[in-house]
């Protein structure tokens, strides 16, 4: 494996054929709504993982999706937070420099021979260093990486994003799901890409995803906001909410939500014996404070588990 592609995906010489998906994407497509088509696409990845059928399905909208210029004809173009989502990472190129990605379109076309005449980015074709348009000399085509001989050109393969928006290594079926927002409530939508990041290529068929207003002093520190969080992950396990020992199984993952602030997103994966380990169904979304349902315009009542000490 090379230095630098042991995230991004290699499409197999053989098919891997999802008739389902395929008719669906196929229909979607003809209506040009295009958001459509990727939403289905991470709906199976989210369900089933990676897939070369689906990444197949995917890459010509993630290749051109950021790239073309406006048109009225397209019912639903390819929004931001799909292009970046990291269900998408593996096929993903990386500059090794900075932190630009790109989608290559040399997989795509890999049955006919690519002239490229005005690069996004070149390759070292032995180690797989990876260089954007911004950070390359095109003078200087010698990999840098150091005791490398090789030279940067084409093809760019996926070497996946590890510094941008990475697959969670983590597999185990979850839980419970709890994010903690100060000042913005979490939408269903966010709460969704909260999860694509928090919990990629986990299973999470049937858990339950609760937002909590973060009832911490801004003057805390994220320290004691994690404390505070764990001690509700504990009140629910002992409510029955959550499973025996459910506060060791859980992780905290803060995250930076554009245009709404940061969250403290605590993920509990679920016990290998037992009902939990067994939940499937749909996903439970209780994104409230008040459980009753206050709106987004109305948010719940803070309650403070401590008094901070003066």
């Amino acid at each position: 494996m090379a230095a630098y592609d042991t995230g991004g995906f290699h499409f197999p010489g053989h098919d891997d054929p999802v008739p389902e998906l395929t008719d669906e994407v196929e229909r979607l497509r003809h209506e040009r709504r295009y958001g459509s088509v990727l939403d289905a696409i991470l709906r199976h990845l989210r369900a089933h993982g990676q897939s070369s059928e689906a990444y197949r399905l995917a890459l010509p909208l993630l290749y051109t999706g950021m790239r073309r210029t406006a048109d009225p004809d397209i019912a639903e173009p390819v929004a931001r937070r799909q292009y970046g989502n990291p269900y998408f990472a593996p096929l993903a190129t990386e500059c090794s420099r900075c932190t630009q990605f790109w989608y290559s379109g040399h997989d795509i076309a890999s049955q006919a021979r690519l002239v490229v005449t005005n690069p996004i980015g070149l390759q070292c074709q032995v180690c797989r260093h990876t260089l954007c348009r911004n950070c390359f000399d095109p003078q200087k085509l010698r990999c840098p990486e150091r005791g490398c001989r090789g030279e940067l050109g084409t093809p760019v393969v996926p070497t996946g994003r590890p510094r941008g928006k990475p697959a969670n290594e983590f597999t185990e079926k979850l839980e419970h799901v709890m994010i903690l927002w100060r000042s913005t409530p979490t939408s269903q939508e966010e709460a969704e890409e909260l999860l694509d990041l928090a919990c990629t290529w986990q299973d999470r068929g049937g858990i339950t995803v609760r937002s909590q207003v973060n009832q911490s002093d801004t003057r805390d520190g994220e320290e004691l906001e994690r404390r505070m969080g764990l001690v509700l992950v504990s009140l629910y396990e002992r409510e029955g909410m959550i499973s025996e020992n459910g506060l060791y199984r859980t992780r905290v993952l803060p995250i930076e939500s554009p245009g709404r602030g940061r969250r403290l997103v605590f993920v509990t994966a679920a016990p290998e014996t037992g009902a939990a380990s067994r939940l499937s169904g749909p996903v439970e979304y209780l994104l409230f404070d008040d459980p009753d349902g206050a709106g987004e315009d109305a948010p719940a009542p803070k309650r403070r588990w401590f008094r901070r000490r003066r």
